[in-house]
């Protein structure tokens, strides 16, 4: 049994890829967002006057071949869309992959994403096969002019740069932390709000390093919510942390290169045990952080399991104080 259990979920740290002032921000602190709804934009002028500029450049490079410079223009406008379209998409899955490994998503959900990152490269590669049609129809010369393939790279990074303009939400769930307002500048890198994923939460409970024999994944445990004493949730353990870092952590001296001897008390280490729930009813509304007690039941003594029943209830009704 151990009391240090904290809520646990995605945390997305949301910055910038491009820097200019704040032109408006669509979402109020702590707000509830759907994936893809827009989150914050930055003053586009700039960024649309250099995808113009890159859009006459690529017009004077092409006057050398009979070709609609026009429709290259918007050929490679759709293929930028369809790219960053699908970069998204996969982020999305990636980070849903992650989430099912650990059992907080159903694979219902993880094939959801898969299915749209598939419908989003088959229209990165129609695009892509479309522009490409476009470079061959402009002949063999084309693929050695310096001017064109400049012009082309250039039309790209500005298309691109005016896509990070707009900051969207890349899934459901809240924004919070928001220290901008409209007027503030904006800086690559610079995080201007967090993300946090409310839809696939878990629990992670420190567990002292000589219980870990016990527990293996599957293992199962009840749980009391700080938020709701007097409750007794269900779960099961999806995986153990490999490293932890605190009292006794390996620390190098840095004259002699050797590890030193830690001479203060050492108090055992504990290690992550990521926990998935079973029975969260919808009203129960937990939040990133939230503290909770775990207790694992792991089949190793049927008294032991009973006084831990009786400790656990207790401790349901203790947490009231």
């Amino acid at each position: 049994m151990t009391k240090h259990g904290r809520v646990n979920g995605q945390l997305i740290r949301i910055s910038p890829q491009v820097s200019g002032p704040i032109s408006g921000i669509s979402v109020m602190n702590n707000a509830e967002i759907r994936r893809g709804q827009a989150l914050l934009s930055i003053e586009k002028q700039p960024f649309e006057l250099a995808a113009e500029s890159a859009r006459l450049t690529l017009q004077r490079a092409l006057k050398a071949f009979k070709v609609d410079a026009e429709s290259v223009a918007l050929a490679k406008a759709s293929e930028v869309t369809a790219r960053v379209k699908w970069a998204k998409a996969r982020q999305h899955t990636e980070r849903n992959a992650l989430l099912a490994r650990r059992g907080v998503i159903d694979q219902a959900s993880l094939d959801a994403s898969q299915l749209a990152l598939i419908s989003a490269q088959t229209a990165l590669a129609e695009s892509s096969t479309a522009l490409e049609e476009l470079h061959e129809a402009l002949g063999p010369k084309a693929a050695k002019n310096l001017a064109l393939n400049v012009a082309m790279t250039e039309l790209n990074q500005a298309l691109l740069n005016l896509s990070y303009t707009d900051i969207r939400a890349p899934a459901a769930g809240v924004v919070t932390n928001i220290t901008v307002s409209a007027g503030d500048y904006a800086n690559i890198g610079h995080p201007l709000l967090t993300y946090l994923n409310t839809d696939h939460l878990w629990l992670t409970a420190m567990v002292k390093e000589r219980s870990l024999v016990y527990i293996d994944k599957g293992t199962l445990v009840k749980i009391v919510f700080e938020a709701y004493p007097g409750e007794i949730y269900h779960g099961e353990v999806t995986s153990i942390g490999w490293g932890t870092s605190g009292n006794g952590s390996l620390k190098i001296d840095s004259t002699t290169g050797l590890f030193d001897s830690p001479t203060e008390i050492q108090y055992p280490q504990r290690f992550p045990v990521n926990v998935r729930f079973f029975d969260i009813p919808e009203d129960v509304t937990l939040r990133y952080g939230g503290l909770a007690t775990v207790s694992f039941y792991p089949r190793e003594s049927e008294f032991g399991e009973v006084l831990l029943d009786f400790w656990t209830w207790l401790w349901s009704y203790i947490s009231y104080v």
